[in-house]
């Protein structure tokens, strides 16, 4: 059956011939013709099948026109002139590369003189070239593919030969940057339209979504132009309005309709109802690779009727919105430019020199304009076109907003504004989402969820959620993640001056609501993990909020709204929201103390007591004043902590407010144990208060600190009573977070008193709790602990990678006396593998630290630890001036544990010169080690004296204490000090073999 059928006999049986030249020359199938001066044109034209065929037949038109005018033939340019088309368009016409469309053809053909009887005869032979151009492209695809063994059939009749294919194609910008991965996928992507082992390509349908001036067409054209050689049979453009300033969206029909006539259908041949007008525009394509863009498309139902049924064509559609209901278009969603090709375009179009590029400027302007490419290129074409008068410093402070309703005045070169572009999304909306979207303007954070966006409108969550999904099906907001919304800067400084502009006396209220839900989720979510007795917020609270029913959920929701949180606090002070702001900072206490940094912890309850205070809210201002003292406390101030902490108990004590009290007591208490001052008394006070009132959590944390003041006196095993008494109590309340504080706490313990291995199974087990909380603190601290038990079992490799893993958390605390805790351990493993120099540089910056801080513990613990490394490169002088200033401090602060230590290194430093001023101090250093069950330091003194003895020839009494040393070294553990004790007695027995 032939592909093709002869039309010749059907036409000419329609049209009467009629002849307008003399002469006709008959043809057979298959055979090229001229069309002679002489020919009747309706027989010349029912003998045209190819294209060529019928610029054969325009050409002869034309000179039949010039001889009918007496003329000349009428030349391409006076052609252009008399249609105001253009002159290359002309010349595509009249030399077969294109097919005219059918409304040029016809206009053509009246311009040239052709009757009207002859016009019939003239179209249907246009329609026949289009019909056999048609029918020679669905032969070629199915040549394209692999034989299938029944063979090709032939075409019958005349062979038609392609028309050029149609390239309506914009011209690509060549201020194109970026997109190297939206790109990757669609040329990826684009290779599943082709025919392929066997298999027939497919209809692939991509669906670019974006906001506004994000360069969604940009993308789609310059793919195209890369993808010109993949669809020869054209590249077809079309405009749909969706979201135009000036006019509706495109009907569908009329859409078909411009579609078709570029395709080449005449006028009058495009059918009047929408369906056909689609089903032929899809027969059209059928077999043919062509590529489509839809641009700035409304929605489905506009584009629906415009995608190909047959395999082979590739659609590219941009939107706004999120085309969801297009189940076979793969969505690529676009986002806004990194910063460095933020940069590079705003360069590019501004036209700057390359000289410049390392210009910050250029970085901060892309800052400005969001990364957004609209707001880039109307920035680098201020630049470009405004002479001297313009440079960067200008168009920054042109793009700085300055009053709230005029937030992207400066984000328009006249031809071009974001704030137009941006509304052209919004008025398409219901008044719903419209409101939303102003109202998110006053959220200062730029990211929102559903109860925050419930709070705003006064509504449920699940109406707020539909509001703001339509909101990000039109792009105006990214889903971030679940029930979790993202605004773009410039889209919330438009939707900041909107509201502005409403004045509608709602605004007042709808911040209320929204600080209001901040505030009391936060608290709620606090009182989960706070690791001491807090404060519930009073009042009712939001009519929605999250359920908050654990530590872990509450940690999470408090760090990912930790900018949401901070965003609010600094509103409500911004607007003088006193109130607001106490209940806020009261609210974040526990985020800051978790998470840092504690220097922002400082500033948010001095803020919060200040805004009690001016309200004369003295319950409020008291609770302000522990937060701050916590918080000085922590960053090493202590002095200013103990002022804070004494004015909030001074007005806990006025309010007769018991378990404020003994907060306020149980932090002095803390504070001056980090002195080095009596703290027991505050404890003990702390501790009867908080039984008074049957407060479980604040006995563990008393408890807690009084097993460290214990603990620096050398009790070890009152100590740990206080820690696991501590313990029971966190393990009754199920608080894991604390739980593992103390088996932090009781972990050091133990390793003071030699237990090692129980001590790392303790810690391990610490850190595996502090993990699962987010504990940065006690992550910190356990790390700390495990390296240095590590560090005194010789493991230095593992000991160095937890300490400088310690040391990033402390750092990210900003906890300055973690640090300087952290860098002294380190500076001894230096100083132990011979690397004096970097021991010296870490030593001296922890004494630093600790000097700042006033906290002498630690400055006692450097001072030996520089004069044990002064020693160890024969400073000796110099090594036992140091123990004796550590000495003095540790005696001053009733530290026996250091003082123990710090005596068997001053002995050792006088041994080199002096056994006799030695052996005294070795037995003092002795008995201040049994005293606070610090063994392995007793073992230390054990040798010492046993060194000093046997220089005074003593070796018996030696004997006898180097075989109580390795004692304690077996069964602490300690096999590098036991080999080296064993090795000794070896060696006195080998020397005095009847002993």
């Amino acid at each position: 059956m032939a592909l093709i059928k002869p039309m010749v006999g059907l036409f000419c049986a329609c049209v009467r011939a009629r002849r307008l030249w003399a002469g006709g020359v008959a043809v057979g199938p298959g055979e090229r013709r001229r069309v002679q001066p002489g020919d009747a044109l309706e027989e010349s034209a029912a003998g045209v099948q190819s294209l060529e065929d019928l610029g054969e037949l325009l050409r002869a038109l034309r000179r039949r026109h010039a001889r009918a005018n007496r003329g000349s033939i009428l030349t391409y340019q006076e052609l252009a002139e008399r249609t105001g088309w253009s002159r290359a368009a002309i010349a595509e016409y009249f030399t077969a590369r294109t097919l005219p469309p059918t409304d040029k053809y016809d206009a053509l053909l009246q311009l040239l003189g052709a009757a009207p009887e002859e016009l019939r005869a003239l179209a249907k032979a246009r329609d026949r070239v289009e019909e056999n151009e048609r029918h020679a492209r669905q032969a070629r695809a199915k040549s394209a593919a692999p034989d299938t063994g029944v063979g090709q059939k032939q075409a019958l009749g005349a062979q038609p030969l392609a028309r050029a294919a149609m390239r309506q194609l914009p011209a690509d910008t060549g201020l194109f940057v970026g997109r190297a991965n939206e790109l990757e996928v669609l040329l990826a992507l684009a290779e599943q339209t082709q025919v392929t082992d066997g298999e027939p390509g497919v209809v692939l349908i991509l669906a670019i979504d974006g906001m506004g001036g994000v360069g969604k067409t940009a993308l789609a054209v310059h793919a195209a132009h890369r993808l010109t050689d993949r669809f020869p049979d054209g590249q077809l453009f079309l405009d749909l309005h969706g979201f135009a300033e000036d006019r509706p969206p495109r009907e569908t029909g009329d859409a078909l309709a411009t579609l078709l006539a570029a395709m080449g259908v005449a006028p009058g041949r495009i059918p009047a109802q929408v369906d056909a007008r689609a089903a032929l525009y899809r027969d059209r394509l059928a077999g043919t690779r062509t590529l489509i863009i839809l641009d700035n498309a409304f929605d489905e139902n506009q584009v629906r009727a415009l995608l190909p049924a047959s395999p082979g064509c590739l659609v590219m559609i941009t939107s706004r919105r999120r085309l969801k209901a297009l189940d076979d278009a793969v969505p690529l969603p676009l986002g806004m430019l990194e910063r460095q090709q933020a940069a590079a375009l705003l360069r590019r179009a501004a036209r700057a020199s390359p000289d410049c590029v390392a210009d910050a400027r250029w970085d901060q302007v892309a800052q400005l304009c969001g990364c957004l490419p609209l707001a880039l290129l109307i920035a680098g074409a201020l630049l470009r076109v405004g002479g001297r008068a313009w440079n960067l410093d200008r168009l920054i402070d042109r793009l700085a907003p300055y009053e709230p309703r005029d937030e992207l005045t400066g984000y328009t070169d006249e031809a071009r504004s974001l704030s137009a572009v941006f509304d052209i999304s919004l008025r398409v909306l219901p008044e719903g989402e419209q409101r939303l979207f102003r109202r998110i303007g006053l959220s200062p954070a730029t990211e929102i969820d559903v109860y925050a966006a419930a709070a705003l409108l006064d509504a449920d969550p699940d109406d707020a959620e539909r509001h703001l999904e339509r909101l990000t099906d039109h792009s105006l907001l990214i889903g971030s993640s679940r029930r979790r919304y993202r605004i773009h800067d410039l889209l919330h400084r438009h939707a900041r001056a909107l509201v502005e502009a409403d004045c509608d006396g709602e605004n007042d209220d709808a911040v209320g609501r929204l600080l209001e839900f901040y505030q009391h989720t936060a608290s709620q979510a606090s009182m989960h993990i706070a690791l001491s007795p807090r404060r519930a917020s009073a009042g009712p609270g939001p009519t929605h909020q999250p359920a908050i029913d654990s530590a872990s959920v509450a940690l999470a929701w408090l760090r990912t709204e930790r900018a949401g949180l901070e965003a609010v606090f600094e509103l409500a002070v911004a607007r003088g929201l006193d109130a607001q702001v106490a209940k806020l900072g009261s609210a974040m206490a526990e985020l800051l103390r978790y998470d840092g940094p504690w220097s922002r912890a400082r500033d948010v309850h001095t803020a919060s007591a200040d805004a009690a205070r001016r309200r004369g809210d003295a319950l409020a201002q008291a609770d302000a004043l522990t937060d701050l003292g916590r918080q000085l406390q922590l960053l090493g101030q202590y002095s200013d902590a103990v002022d804070a902490l004494d004015s909030a108990l001074n007005l806990f004590t006025v309010l007769d407010d018991a378990p404020g009290r003994a907060n306020a007591l149980a932090e002095l208490g803390r504070t001056h144990r980090l002195m080095g001052q009596p703290a027991a008394d505050a404890l003990d006070q702390a501790l009867s208060l908080y039984g008074s009132v049957g407060d479980l959590l604040g006995q563990a944390d008393v408890l807690s600190n009084i097993g460290h003041v214990r603990r620096a006196a050398g009790d070890r095993p009152g100590a740990a009573k206080a820690f696991e008494q501590a313990l029971e109590r966190y393990r009754t309340l199920g608080h894991q977070a604390c739980e593992a504080n103390a088996l932090t706490y009781l972990g050091g313990v133990q390793l003071a008193t030699g237990d090692r291995p129980a001590a790392l199974d303790v810690l391990e087990r610490a850190l595996m709790l502090h993990r699962t909380n987010g504990s940065l603190l006690g992550q910190a601290n356990t790390l700390q602990l495990l390296g240095q038990a590590r560090y005194m079992t010789g493991d230095y490799p593992k000991a160095e990678e937890n300490l400088e893993q310690a040391l990033d958390l402390h750092r990210t605390l900003g906890n300055r006396l973690g640090e300087a805790n952290v860098l002294q351990i380190l500076g001894a493993i230096r100083r132990d593998t011979a690397d004096y120099a970097g021991a010296a540089t870490l030593f001296d910056h922890a004494l630093e630290l600790f000097d700042r801080l006033g906290e002498p513990q630690g400055k006692a613990t450097t001072l030996t630890n520089l004069g044990i490394l002064r020693s160890s490169t024969g400073m000796h002088a110099q090594a036992a001036a140091l123990f004796t200033k550590a000495l003095e401090i540790c005696r001053a602060i009733g530290n026996r544990g250091n003082e123990g230590w710090a005596l068997n290194q001053y002995a050792a430093v006088l041994a080199h010169t002096d056994v006799e001023q030695a052996l005294p101090v070795y037995r003092d250093a002795l008995q201040v080690n049994q005293e606070v069950n610090q063994p392995q330091d007793a073992a230390v003194a054990l040798e010492g004296i046993a060194n000093c003895l046997l220089r005074q020839g003593q070796t018996d009494a030696a004997t006898t204490h180097l075989t109580q040393a390795l004692e304690i070294y077996h069964r602490l553990g300690a096999t590098p000090d036991a080999h080296r004790v064993q090795d000794r007695l070896h060696s006195l027995k080998t020397q005095n073999p009847h002993r």
